[in-house]
C-alpha cells in the first residue's frame, strides 16, 4: 500500500487529535485528584469524625433544642399566669379628709392585678388620730362601700400601665 500524501494528513490530525486528548485527561486527572483532596478533606473533621457523625450530633442536638423550647414555652405560659395574679397596677389619691387638717396626709392606694383583683387601703389622718382601711377589690368593685377617693385611686390603676419600668 502506498501511502500518500492524504495519509500523513489524515495521520498528523489523528496524532493531533490524541495529543488533545491526552491533555484533556490530564486536565480532568488534575481536578479529580483536587476534588479528591477536598473530599476527604471535608469528611474528616477536626476530631477524628467524619461529616456524617457530624450531621447525627447535630440533628440530636437540634431535637433536644426543640425538647427544651416545648419546655420553655410551658413554662413561660405558667409564669404568664402566676404573673397576671401579681400586683401590676397600682393607684394612690392623697387628700385632706378634715378641715383643719392640711397638707394631704390621708390616702387611698389600690393595689390591684392585671384583672382588677386586689385591695384597696386608705389611711385617714387626723389631729388626734390616724386610721387604716383595708377594703377587697374584685374586678374593680368592693363588697364593701367606696369612698370617692378610694374608687379614684382604684380607677388610676386601671389606666396605670401593666410594666412599670
Amino acid at each position: 500500500m502506498v501511502i500518500t500524501e492524504m495519509h500523513f494528513f489524515i495521520m498528523g490530525a489523528i496524532g493531533v487529535v490524541a495529543i488533545t486528548a491526552l491533555l484533556v485527561a490530564g486536565y480532568a486527572w488534575h481536578e479529580f485528584a483536587k476534588a479528591r483532596r477536598m473530599y476527604r478533606i471535608f469528611m474528616t473533621g477536626a476530631e477524628k469524625g467524619n461529616l456524617e457523625q457530624g450531621l447525627l450530633e447535630l440533628a440530636a442536638n437540634i431535637q433536644g433544642l426543640a425538647s427544651d423550647n416545648k419546655i420553655q414555652g410551658k413554662e413561660l405560659r405558667d409564669i404568664d399566669k402566676r404573673l397576671s395574679l401579681a400586683i401590676q397596677r397600682v393607684g394612690m389619691v392623697k387628700f385632706n379628709a378634715f378641715s383643719d387638717v392640711g397638707g394631704e396626709m390621708s390616702f387611698a392606694i389600690a393595689l390591684l392585678d392585671a384583672a382588677g383583683n386586689g385591695v384597696v387601703v386608705s389611711s385617714i389622718y387626723g389631729r388626734a388620730e390616724a386610721r387604716v382601711y383595708a377594703k377587697p377589690v374584685v374586678r374593680r368593685e368592693s363588697t364593701t362601700a367606696l369612698s370617692t377617693e378610694e374608687s379614684r385611686a382604684i380607677d388610676e390603676a386601671m389606666q396605670a400601665s401593666k410594666i412599670v419600668n
